[in-house]
């Protein structure tokens, strides 16, 4: 198993994205532990990674209170006796579509401020408790728009570059420590939606202003893409899970990228 004797903990941990690493990094042998803000969500998630045999915690956080993160988190390694891997996939809802005179600023920083915010709450938070005689991986997913030039995403594109490049600077700064920082840039991904995404509210003014369904937006998606195919969620639990084990030690300040060839810089 990859993730043998392992910690993992799963921010986001009850959306589409975090629910399926949670489970492959189960399978593989970690102990995970799933934070989130919605408690009946992580419930079932949890309840699914029992009964196939891992072992699950949860843990009720709000990413974007720095006090409470750094409180909470200490509590919990403390109680779990330190972690090995931290995950985040956490999402929030922002605009895509409106152009610079349509968008107010407000709009504009949803696509930057809670996305950096919750990212800078974790990395500060979950730091302390990770490295040294074990080895930390803290592995981010983000978006493919920080390299494109696609009108419409302004405040989307800023966030996503900002997640890259502030995954570098953490890189520098935690491999003393033993904590390698690694960025997975997916495309929108296969049964994401379905799987209850946020991402759905995000991509429906998109296909409605198309007089398409969501999932006729996704299918069309894969299209642009080089491969003419997205990635699924069970190709990017698996790609996350590996950057996790000891098999990726060698990788540090990288962005992995998922995208079909959407993106390739």
């Amino acid at each position: 198993m990859l993730l043998a004797g392992k910690v993992a903990v799963i921010f986001g941990a009850s959306g589409a994205i975090g629910s399926a690493v949670a489970q492959a990094m189960a399978r593989e042998g970690a102990q995970v532990c799933l934070i989130a803000r919605r408690q009946d969500r992580l419930e079932r998630v949890a309840d699914s990674i029992r009964t196939a045999g891992g072992r699950a915690d949860i843990g009720i956080i709000d990413v974007l209170d720095e006090q409470a993160m750094l409180q909470q988190t200490a509590l919990l390694a403390r109680r779990i006796g330190g972690i090995d891997i931290v995950v985040n996939a956490t999402g929030f809802a922002h605009d895509q579509g409106k152009t610079l005179a349509e968008l107010t600023l407000t709009e504009f920083m949803q696509g930057i401020t809670p996305f950096l915010s919750a990212y800078f709450n974790i990395a500060k938070a979950v730091a302390p408790h990770m490295g040294g005689k074990r080895a930390g991986a803290l592995i981010t997913v983000v978006a493919p728009a920080g390299p494109m030039a696609v009108p419409g995403h302004s405040g989307h594109i800023v966030g996503c570059a900002g997640i890259e490049a502030f995954s570098m600077a953490l890189a520098s700064e935690l491999a003393p420590d033993n904590i390698r920082v690694v960025c997975v840039r997916s495309h929108a991904i296969v049964g994401a939606v379905q799987a209850g995404s946020y991402t759905a509210e995000v991509f429906a003014p998109k296909a409605q202003a198309m007089g398409i369904t969501v999932e006729e937006w996704v299918d069309g998606a894969a299209h642009s893409t080089l491969l003419k195919r997205l990635p699924t969620l069970a190709q990017v639990a698996d790609v996350m899970t590996f950057l996790a084990s000891d098999s990726a030690s060698a990788m540090t300040a990288t962005v992995v990228n998922m995208t079909a060839g959407a993106t390739t810089g």
